[in-house]
């Protein structure tokens, strides 16, 4: 019994300290247009076997796409989302702990931040480093091989699928650029037109705003 009764206060206690992680959500005043901004957070309690991840999309659009969010001391974590292209005036965001699995655990609330063209986001060495060879994550099915809607090809080389599969990104990646240019003319110009415009999509159908 004694045994059976510390086992429940333990999971009492683990179950209140879960709860009471909090993340806090720096949101900066802006976005740059065509550039990459920085979203900042705080987690109020160090954790385990869980990673931070900032979820984003173009606002309104249906579905997120996440990126890894870096660690700094002082349980402080930044990540950078694709440069948000001249069509996409606000982008929408939140942050969220996810387990091994990928499942959401804990997350902050949803964020929103004007793309501006006069903004501008000063980023350091790291920040820049990673901004330019990003690693995107995608949430459903529907996004794989399709361009990030509503951000730019430039800087993003990686995209995890919705199962978790990683490849190199067939539409933005150096994979597609180095076949682009070792393709021969006319093959460019009746297959590839699609792929050259690489900063450029159709408009989002009406099924999915």
């Amino acid at each position: 019994m004694k045994t059976r009764g510390l086992f429940a206060v333990w999971f009492l206690l683990a179950c209140a300290g879960a709860h009471a992680q909090m993340i806090t959500v720096q949101e900066p005043k802006c976005l740059p247009q065509e550039d990459n901004g920085v979203v900042r957070a705080t987690l109020s309690s160090d954790v385990a076997g869980q990673a931070p991840r900032l979820y984003f999309r173009w606002q309104g659009q249906t579905d997120f796409y996440w990126v890894t969010m870096e660690a700094e001391p002082g349980r402080k974590y930044w990540g950078t989302p694709a440069k948000a292209e001249k069509r996409n005036p606000e982008v929408e965001y939140y942050v969220a702990l996810v387990d091994a699995a990928g499942k959401i655990v804990n997350r902050s609330e949803t964020h929103r931040s004007k793309v501006d063209p006069n903004c501008k986001a000063e980023l350091s060495p790291k920040e820049r480093g990673v901004a330019e060879n990003l690693t995107i994550g995608e949430t459903s099915p529907e996004q794989q091989g399709e361009k990030v809607v509503g951000f730019l090809c430039k800087g993003i080389v990686t995209r995890i699928n919705s199962q978790g599969v990683r490849r190199a990104d067939e539409i933005c990646g150096p994979c597609a650029v180095v076949w682009w240019q070792k393709a021969a003319p006319g093959v460019l110009a009746a297959g590839l037109v699609g792929v050259v415009v690489t900063d450029k999509e159709p408009d989002p159908s009406p099924s999915r705003p």
